[in-house]
């Protein structure tokens, strides 16, 4: 090979489209769809046209959190031989190609240490961080109109949709807590000063936005770092007050953010109806239910194999239009991915989804490493409450900071990892 060609095909040309790459897509988890897409292109070519095939794929095979992500593509992808709506099995199978791509593009980039990756974090927290103050700005300047919104259901205007942006805000609390502890900065000692005031505000800021899911996960990272302390460094009293503390913080927030509030009296107002099934295709929960429901039907009739990913859709609907007229004609799905998973490859597929959405927890003792084990404490229980993984945005979240975790922590043996950057805040592992 030409040596000027080698040259350009050199591991620092890999090394800074990758980077880039990840940029794009970290910016436009907030800014841009395209941005997200030009993203995954750019690290699937540093996979696709390395010189390094056979390394990049034995990296692949060597690592299970790897591989299993690319095996969830195969089993949606199965399933079309049994979808009669080939045209939506289409749809879903290239809106999930990242799955495909990601992987082996985030391994195939040739340095992911500490050097790479917090700084990537860093400039999504500071973004996410400057949007969630303009928001709040925002809330305070239109308050009283917004409590009223807030009483019929409706939430604060976000840049993209609002139940993704939540999950996002919380994972920037859980960077923020890992940044404090482990006294990291750029490049200033005040950074610090900054991160605690910013961690706190985003802690606040998502009860004045006062999405569930989005609380759901703060408390989630809340609790993922008290366990992790109780059990790590034997903190049990420590555990205690924090856990007291934590009950009273949710009871204040409760009685002095008027947003949360009203968002919860709705949610209880909107259960207490759909139980006792008065108008309840009427509730802005209902369609929740409903699709949820339909779901499981599915899966119920289908159950070793699902009815396929293609006809999941034509599916919900046909059950919506029997017990939900109301909230039928909209293109709803199951609003649960694991009975997502359910209704679309059945038993054996939703088992191959869990096991691979858990596997990132246990293996290597994934759960010890902070900015991994926080944000798959947002994640599972995202699945169990949305369809995380149909949207663009919602793949974009989970396999970016899930990847970007594993291929920092997990990696052993890749020629940049340095032990030390992995393990020295955890007790007992490395220094």
């Amino acid at each position: 090979m030409n040596e000027g060609i080698k040259k350009l095909l050199g591991p620092s040309t890999y090394q800074f489209i990758g980077v880039l790459a990840l940029l794009f897509i970290l910016v436009g988890l907030v800014v841009s769809s395209a941005m997200m897409s030009m993203g995954v292109i750019g690290l699937a070519i540093v996979w696709v046209l390395n010189p390094e095939v056979k390394q990049n794929l034995q990296n692949l095979l060597k690592h299970p959190v790897f591989w299993s992500i690319v095996l969830l593509f195969v089993v949606w992808g199965i399933s079309g031989l049994w979808s009669e709506n080939t045209d939506y099995w289409a749809n879903r199978m290239r809106m999930r190609l990242p799955f495909l791509l990601m992987p082996a593009g985030l391994l195939a980039i040739p340095r992911f240490d500490r050097s790479v990756y917090y700084p990537l974090l860093y400039v999504f927290y500071f973004l996410l961080s400057a949007i969630c103050l303009y928001l709040f700005a925002w809330y305070l300047l239109h308050f009283s109109e917004m409590t009223l919104a807030y009483k019929k259901g409706q939430v604060l205007p976000t840049p993209v949709m609002h139940i993704r942006f939540s999950l996002m805000v919380a994972y920037c609390v859980a960077i923020g807590i890992t940044f404090l502890q482990e006294k990291w900065t750029w490049k200033y000692k005040w950074e610090r000063a900054v991160q605690f005031f910013i961690t706190g505000f985003l802690i606040v800021f998502l009860h004045v936005l006062a999405v569930r899911s989005g609380l759901v996960a703060l408390y989630g990272v809340l609790f993922y770092f008290l366990i992790r302390e109780i059990i790590l460094r034997r903190r049990w009293w420590f555990g205690i007050i924090t856990t007291l503390l934590l009950v009273g913080g949710m009871v204040t927030a409760y009685l002095t953010i008027p947003s949360l509030q009203n968002k919860i009296d709705y949610t209880l107002y909107n259960l207490y109806h759909i139980q006792h099934d008065n108008n309840s295709t009427e509730l802005s929960d209902s369609h929740r239910v409903g699709t949820i429901q339909a779901g499981l039907a599915m899966g119920n009739e289908a159950p070793f194999l699902g009815v396929g990913i293609g006809d999941i859709r034509d599916e919900t609907e046909v059950y919506l239009q029997a017990n939900y007229p109301g909230v039928a004609g909209s293109g709803f799905t199951p609003q649960s991915q694991y009975v997502w998973q359910y209704a679309g490859v059945g038993w054996l597929g939703l088992l191959v989804f869990i096991a691979v959405t858990f596997l990132p927890l246990f293996y290597k003792n994934g759960w010890k490493y902070a900015l991994l084990g926080s944000f798959l404490a947002i994640a599972i229980p995202s699945f169990i409450i949305e369809q995380t993984l149909e949207t663009q945005l919602g793949t974009a979240i989970y396999l970016t900071f899930l990847l970007m975790g594993a291929r920092f922590y997990l990696t052993t043996g890749l020629s940049d990892q340095k032990e030390n950057d992995r393990a020295s805040f955890v007790p007992g592992v490395g220094n």
